[in-house]
């Protein structure tokens, strides 16, 4: 398994040194933040190319922050559109090969009609996305948010049918968000599993801290994914460098002496 930290703001240059001592990845962070996405993003990509050089696998988390690529007004959707192009062409530029945003399906619109034509709204929006992706050997990867079952991300896969749209998993989210545990959803994403989240929290806040340190299953989440998704990108997704160090290192003993 591929393993990565992420990493946002002042640490990059830090994180990046340690990620190239450790022969490991890297997941920027940056980009999913709206002010970073606004005017020229010349310096922007030029400082990230210069930090990055010679790290493998990369990954960007794209913008998702009031994001709804469902919506019925065009406005909205034309905003969407301009936040992703804008992430998309950066990512493109700095070399990154998986691009993570979250499917932002909301739980609380029960009306039926919401969840029947989630689906195929989402795939409107993103399909022409991950044509023009793939031209650049990017995958895209729909991350977890505020779900309480995986239904919604396979069925984004199995519909689309498209080899540059993937899953990402969130155990974090899941942890606060579904009464599902991580090794169920692994299961059930199976093979289409490209990306994880990886972080602890106490079950209610999305904490981020390292792992182990909260209620996390972690036996049975590496078990799984040693099982059904083999090939995943492993990102410690922590808040800081030092944190994102302690997961790498509970991971790799987990890795170790876990059989799948």
């Amino acid at each position: 398994m591929q393993l990565a930290i992420n990493t946002v703001g002042k640490e990059l240059r830090s994180s990046a040194e340690y990620c190239k001592k450790e022969e490991i990845g890297i997941e920027l962070t940056d980009i999913a933040y709206p002010w970073n996405l606004d005017g020229d993003p010349k310096s922007f990509i030029e400082k990230h190319i210069k930090s990055i050089e010679g790290i493998t696998p990369l990954v960007c988390h794209g913008p998702y922050f009031e994001l709804n690529v469902v919506s019925f007004d065009k406005a909205i959707i034309n905003v969407c559109r301009q936040r992703h192009r804008k992430a998309l062409d950066i990512a493109k530029r700095i070399g990154v090969g998986t691009y993570v945003t979250h499917t932002n399906f909301n739980p609380l619109i029960r009306q039926p009609s919401y969840r029947a034509m989630f689906t195929d709204r989402f795939l409107d929006f993103w399909l022409p996305f991950a044509d023009d992706a793939a031209k650049s050997k990017i995958v895209i990867v729909f991350e977890n948010h505020w779900e309480s079952h995986p239904e919604i991300q396979a069925e984004i896969i199995r519909k689309a049918n498209h080899p540059g749209i993937k899953a990402s998993f969130d155990n974090g989210h899941a942890l606060i968000f579904s009464s599902l545990s991580a090794a169920d959803w692994i299961e059930i994403l199976g093979a289409d599993l490209y990306h994880c989240h990886l972080h602890d929290n106490n079950g209610e806040i999305d904490q981020h801290h390292a792992i182990g340190t909260g209620k996390e299953d972690w036996i049975n989440l590496i078990k799984a994914l040693q099982h059904y998704a083999p090939n995943a990108v492993l990102v410690a997704e922590s808040d800081h460098l030092q944190e994102n160090r302690d997961s790498i290192d509970k991971l790799r003993g987990l890795l170790n002496r876990v059989d799948p």
